[in-house]
C-alpha cells in the first residue's frame, strides 16, 4: 500500500470518528434538552402543589342539611372575594370548583358543579301550601 493510500485511509478513518462525534453530541443534547423540559415541568407542579396548598388553608369543610359536604370561605380569608362554595369532591382532587346556585324555593338551595357534575340540593324543604286549618276570618 502507498503512502497516499495509507494517508486516505487515515481520512476516511478520522472523518468517520468526527461523524459518529457529531452524532453522540446531538444525541446528548437532544436528551440534555428533554431533560430541561422535564425539569422545569416539574418545577412547574410543584410551584403548583405550592399554591394549591396555600389556597386550601382558606376554606374549611362545611356540612349542610340534609349531611352535603362542601367547602367554604374560612372568615377573614375572603381576599376580596364574594361569599361561595367549592365541591369537595373537586377540592379533594386539587381542583378549586365553584358551586352554581342553579336554584332557590321552599327552602332549599340547588348546587352544581360544572367540572364533575355534582348536583344536590341543601336546605330544609318548606311546604308552599298555606295552613289549611287557618282561618283568617275566625
Amino acid at each position: 500500500m502507498s503512502n497516499q493510500a495509507t494517508i486516505n485511509d487515515v481520512k476516511l478513518t478520522l472523518q468517520q470518528h468526527i461523524f459518529d462525534a457529531r452524532d453522540a453530541l446531538s444525541a446528548t443534547q437532544e436528551k440534555q434538552a428533554t431533560a430541561l423540559k422535564r425539569i422545569i415541568d416539574l418545577e412547574g407542579e410543584i410551584a403548583s402543589f405550592k399554591n394549591w396548598e396555600a389556597e386550601k388553608q382558606r376554606y374549611k369543610l362545611e356540612t349542610l342539611p340534609p349531611g352535603i359536604h362542601m367547602y367554604g370561605l374560612k372568615p377573614g380569608m375572603e381576599n376580596g372575594e364574594p361569599p361561595h362554595k367549592i365541591c369537595a369532591t373537586c377540592f379533594n382532587q386539587g381542583f378549586k370548583s365553584l358551586l352554581h346556585i342553579t336554584g332557590q324555593g321552599n327552602g332549599l338551595t340547588s348546587w352544581k358543579c360544572h367540572r364533575c357534575g355534582f348536583e344536590e340540593q341543601t336546605g330544609h324543604f318548606v311546604d308552599p301550601r298555606p295552613d289549611r286549618d287557618y282561618n283568617p276570618f275566625i
